[in-house]
């Protein structure tokens, strides 16, 4: 024995297995043909059965809530087929098929029909993730394809007026069941691919297999692949999957759900945008304090720039007042200079002197007047 393998208890190995069972896509949601054997019916309304062929057998069982829709009685030795998904109860380490529809042979050779259908065009990319398209949450104008004077029409119109009441809402009247159903939800299809929608709505209530088969059309299906706008399908409920369901770009399971798809509540935008008011308030009460330091900031630079402005002006003026101090002509004289001058007092020059021209020299501390001589020019 290998021991550095690890050692999983009875509960790890069940619980792995129901774990890889519920993620395999392969096995959710299938149809499975075969013969009834086991039968009963519990006290709570639940379906215990086996289905068998001529080689093998597996365990089912169909709760009370979809068992009480079945539309016959199941016996031993009858031959349907069942619509459900594989599970695994790890108590008892078995797995199983929980049905959610069941179908008399008969009836269910459409439905093995139906999923020849489902896989053809699944096989063409019809299905594809990647052809799926984003609903435009903010939209202009919205088509709905549903019956007149049905709930179906009453939930989405109520939903879409009570979520975004500013889009336009553009109705296209179809019957959802019976034998021109299809061609009647195919043309109106067609007539509203000629409006500005940005979203298209296609549905009705819940309903059996047969009530839901128009939203199965080939012709229908193909023709919703190729719509200009994106559509949302809202036909029956969780487990009535249609073709129409697997083409559109989004599902709903119910009317309801299909109008809050294709909106945002306006009650969302309101509280956007009181939330970025708020936040743009904040944003400008902090720039304000911002500002506020960097004015603050700015007022100390001026301030000191002033002061040295002003103090070097001080000095430059203290600098030109003593040059001036040094050139006036009293401080000249306060050092024991004198200063002639002529009549008219301006200083006397010698090529402008005659004898007998009166001059003035000034003292310190008082002035005499003279009169020219001789003029003896150097």
């Amino acid at each position: 024995m290998d021991n550095n393998r690890p050692v999983f208890t009875v509960s790890d190995v069940n619980n792995y297995i129901k774990a890889v069972l519920n993620n395999d896509e392969n096995l959710k949601f299938i149809y499975v043909k075969g013969e009834i054997s086991n039968f009963k019916m519990a006290s709570n309304g639940h379906f215990y059965f086996s289905l068998k062929d001529d080689k093998a057998m597996i365990s089912a069982m169909m709760f009370s809530g979809y068992a009480s829709k079945n539309t016959f009685q199941p016996e031993n030795g009858q031959e349907v087929v069942v619509f459900g998904s594989v599970d695994a109860y790890p108590g008892r380490g078995t797995y199983q098929i929980i049905v959610y529809q069941m179908q008399e042979v008969g009836a269910g050779q459409a439905l093995l029909e139906l999923e020849k259908l489902k896989k053809k065009l699944k096989e063409e990319g019809l299905f594809d993730e990647s052809r799926k398209r984003p609903i435009n949450l903010y939209p202009k104008a919205i088509g709905v394809i549903t019956a007149p004077n049905s709930a179906a029409i009453k939930d989405i119109l109520f939903n879409l007026k009570r979520r975004y009441p500013i889009a336009d809402i553009y109705v296209f009247y179809s019957a959802v069941q019976g034998d021109n159903a299809a061609k009647e939800l195919l043309n109106a299809f067609n007539i509203a691919q000629t409006y500005p929608l940005d979203t298209l709505l296609i549905g009705r209530g819940g309903g059996s297999s047969e009530d839901l088969s128009a939203f199965n059309d080939e012709t229908l299906v193909r023709a919703l692949a190729t719509s200009k706008m994106p559509i949302i399908a809202c036909v029956g409920h969780e487990i009535d999957s249609t073709l129409v369901d697997f083409v559109a770009d989004k599902r709903a399971s119910t009317p309801t759900g299909a109008a809050e798809l294709a909106t945002i509540d306006q009650r969302e935008i309101l509280e956007h945008l009181s939330f970025s008011i708020q936040e743009m308030e904040e944003s400008i009460r902090g720039r304000v304090e911002e500002l506020k330091e960097e004015v603050s900031s700015y007022k100390e630079d001026l301030n000191q720039s002033m002061l040295n402005l002003l103090r070097q002006e001080k000095q430059l003026l203290e600098h030109k007042k003593a040059t001036l101090d040094a050139l006036n002509p009293e401080n000249v004289l306060s050092r024991g200079y004198t200063l002639t001058v002529d009549e008219n007092g301006l200083p006397i020059k010698i090529k402008n002197s005659r004898p007998g021209d009166k001059i003035k020299t000034i003292f310190k501390d008082g002035s005499l007047t003279s009169e020219v001589k001789e003029v003896e020019a150097k």
